[in-house]
């Protein structure tokens, strides 16, 4: 069978599985259709019960709200006391994901252009990191955090880095062994230093990957609450302050339900804006790397 015969019969192999593919294609979007709108019902259940009273959310979680009022949003914001909480929040998730971006990426940049035995033994301990259990450090972490003085708003920064710094190093291990060598090459015959080459040449490059960690860490440190719970005093970000509508003698639904709508409608907008670049960065990294 001469090869022109054998690229012919894989041809029509595979036209066979597109034509069996577009054959069973409407259930396959209606399938994930039907699962979209599973994940979707708790975002719905959460949005119609913030504007109901407690007894309604009691009698009928998933009925109408008999008027639809903004009471609800407006004690939340004043309970909360929202602008310090969200600022906070926003302190420590901005400086946070920017530290985590730099640092990572310079680190993975040594990493890969070093190419010795002790590079590749913390990079491997860098992936080793990414396996261990928040819980198993949880006790010494917060023990070392007290010794350093770091139980406040921006000493929880670097703890956040630290912790950010495994997934992100790993990532950007795989998209910078992309980069060709003789970009820098060039630009240090002609006198560019490696601070000047990484920051002018290489870390532009990484705009993919850094979109993707951006969304990753921001959603992570965002909604994260155990890490300010065991660090932060209480009602210090806006995870922690939401916890005052669940207590021992109080337990108020419809403001608690009112307060995670706001508090998630930033980063979920932010998310929507950028979740393109999540894909893109992930399959750069892995595919490329």
């Amino acid at each position: 069978m001469s090869p022109d015969q054998i690229t012919m019969e894989e041809i029509i192999r595979m036209e066979k599985k597109a034509k069996g593919f577009r054959r069973y294609r409407p259930v396959v979007e209606i399938g994930m259709f039907v699962i979209a709108l599973l994940f979707l019902f708790p975002v719905f259940l959460t949005l119609l019960n913030s504007f109901k009273t407690d007894a309604e959310i009691v009698l009928n979680p998933l009925a109408w709200p008999e008027t639809f009022s903004f009471e609800n949003y407006i004690q939340a914001w004043k309970e909360v006391n929202f602008p310090v909480v969200v600022g906070n929040t926003f302190i420590i998730t901005a400086l946070s994901t920017i530290g985590i971006i730099v640092v990572s990426s310079m680190a993975a940049y040594i990493l890969v252009r070093t190419r010795t035995k002790l590079s590749w033994a913390i990079y491997f301990l860098f992936v080793f990191n990414m396996v261990v259990p928040f819980q198993t450090v949880m006790i010494p972490l917060n023990v070392t955090a007290a010794n350093l003085n770091l139980k406040n708003v921006l000493g929880i920064i670097p703890i956040y880095i630290g912790l950010g710094c495994p997934l992100a190093v790993f990532m950007y291990h795989g998209f910078i062994k992309t980069i060709p060598v003789q970009l820098e090459e060039s630009a240090a015959i002609d006198g560019a230093t490696v601070t000047t080459i990484f920051f002018r040449l290489v870390f532009p490059l990484l705009g993919p990957i850094h979109a993707t960690i951006a969304i990753l860490d921001i959603l992570w440190i965002w909604n994260d609450f155990l890490l300010p719970l065991i660090i932060l005093p209480s009602r210090s970000t806006l995870q922690l302050a939401q916890h005052i509508f669940f207590g021992m003698y109080r337990k108020q639904l419809s403001l608690a339900m009112a307060s995670l709508v706001l508090s998630a409608s930033p980063v979920v907008v932010f998310y929507l804006l950028l979740q393109k670049y999540i894909i893109k960065g992930v399959a750069a990294g892995a595919i490329k790397g």
